[in-house]
């Protein structure tokens, strides 16, 4: 949980998405998304790996959600954004 506006409290999910050609994998634990990001990457794939969060309030309704791309496979090679 964590405070968001006022006294109204807010609960956080956090998620890994791989992005690459084949589709959008998710994953709960940082480790396995970034190991399936290496092998996709490995295997000749463009990938993105983005750090997804999602707020919902007292409800379980959906009030903000943030993404953040946490590496990228370019052209010159990996880009690590948060490292």
């Amino acid at each position: 949980m964590c405070k968001m506006k006022g006294a109204q409290r807010n609960a956080v999910v956090q998620v890994y998405r791989v992005e690459c050609n084949r589709g959008s994998k998710y994953f709960s634990d940082e480790e396995k998304a970034s190991a399936y990001f290496d092998y996709m990457t490995a295997c000749g794939f463009e990938a993105e790996l983005w750090l997804v969060r999602r707020y919902y309030d007292e409800q379980g309704t959906l009030v903000k959600g943030e993404q953040v791309l946490w590496e990228s496979e370019s052209d010159d090679g990996i880009i690590s954004l948060l490292n």
